[in-house]
């Protein structure tokens, strides 16, 4: 099997969290480069993990003919210039979410992809969560019945930390594009595109230029609706489930701590598969591996985009995947300030 070569751009926290041990569990691809603008941490990081190269300067990875793509993680204002730079230098990109700061960057950064014919994908970590993909199987065979609702809440206390100078404070990200746009973007995988929205968001409580609150209501197809609340100023106790999916249909019932990979699960006929089965109106408790705080299903995203760039095949969470969650954020934002339904363009 051919043995791509990878470049980690940007080594901050998630890097580290999320991004590295990703790269450790990877078949079919290996990590050569990391970069970073301040290269003592970009050395650190090497050393850490065992990455041959570090350097401060992006043109360092871009001018080694051997790196095949180039996972971006740095803060949400450089995806745009970073995952464009990638592109037109002949690299593929795997770039973390928001894909950018505004639907014009997001255009631009497919326009490059289209111009390079190179792949950009977008890294939305819980589409590789097993629990999260049976369910969309699950979905699609009407296993649930008719889909009634969905629900979705991520919270957080981080906003009560934030100082001026960190990025997430500097770029005035909130709680909807920072954990939001991951609801936004399960609702459109598992059902449809959203279609409109209305919403409330504010500042309330967290010392921050964002929002620290938002809550909205979309609709989807047939009379579909998906509720996000999210919060970025949320007290956490010990053991709290922060991150919370349901899904309410005519013959079934789901509600998924997705933050540790605990399913509760009732289906009125029940379902079997080869790895998951439910008798007819069982309470179903299980456990899933799921993609956070060492769920081993963390790599598959990441795996999904190495094992598409290797069979020449198109990827899920691509550049128009990303640009249409960015149209929503950006609508849900409207909708807030305006008081009002907006139709969802895109």
């Amino acid at each position: 099997m051919k043995l791509l070569t990878s470049a980690l751009v940007g080594a901050g926290k998630i890097a580290d969290w999320l991004h590295l041990p990703v790269h450790k569990k990877l078949r079919g691809s290996e990590l050569k480069w990391v970069c970073d603008s301040n290269g003592q941490v970009a050395k650190g990081f090497a050393e850490k993990w065992g990455i041959p190269n570090w350097t401060d300067r992006l043109e360092d990875v871009l001018a080694d003919t051997a790196v095949d793509w180039v996972d971006v993680t740095v803060p949400n204002r450089f995806h745009e210039p970073v995952t464009v730079q990638s592109l037109q230098a002949g690299k593929h990109v795997l770039c973390q979410k928001p894909m950018a700061t505004s639907i014009e960057a997001a255009q631009r950064m497919i326009s490059a992809a289209d111009q390079s014919a190179c792949s950009l994908g977008m890294y939305m970590c819980f589409r590789g969560d097993p629990a999260f993909r049976m369910m969309k199987r699950m979905i699609a065979e009407g296993i649930f019945g008719n889909i009634i609702s969905f629900r979705g809440k991520m919270i957080s206390g981080n906003g009560m930390n934030l100082r001026t100078g960190q990025w997430r404070m500097d770029d005035a990200s909130g709680a909807l594009d920072l954990l939001g746009i991951h609801l936004i973007d399960l609702f459109a995988w598992l059902y449809s595109d959203i279609q409109w929205v209305q919403a409330y968001s504010n500042t309330l409580y967290a010392p921050m230029n964002g929002d620290d609150v938002t809550t909205a209501i979309y609709g989807l197809k047939d009379g579909v609706t998906a509720v996000l609340e999210t919060t970025y100023s949320s007290y956490l106790g010990p053991g709290l489930p922060i991150y919370l999916f349901e899904v309410n249909g005519t013959e079934g019932y789901a509600s998924y701590n997705f933050d540790v990979g605990k399913l509760i699960i009732q289906l009125k006929n029940g379902y079997q598969s080869e790895n998951f089965s439910c008798k007819p109106n069982e309470v179903k408790h299980c456990t899933f591996e799921h993609t956070l705080n060492g769920g081993d299903s963390i790599a598959n995203v990441h795996q999904d985009f190495v094992d598409s760039l290797l069979r020449g095949e198109a990827f899920d969470a691509d550049g128009q995947a990303g640009l249409k969650s960015i149209c929503v954020v950006e609508t849900t934002r409207l909708a807030a300030r305006e008081r009002r339904q907006i139709m969802i363009s895109q």
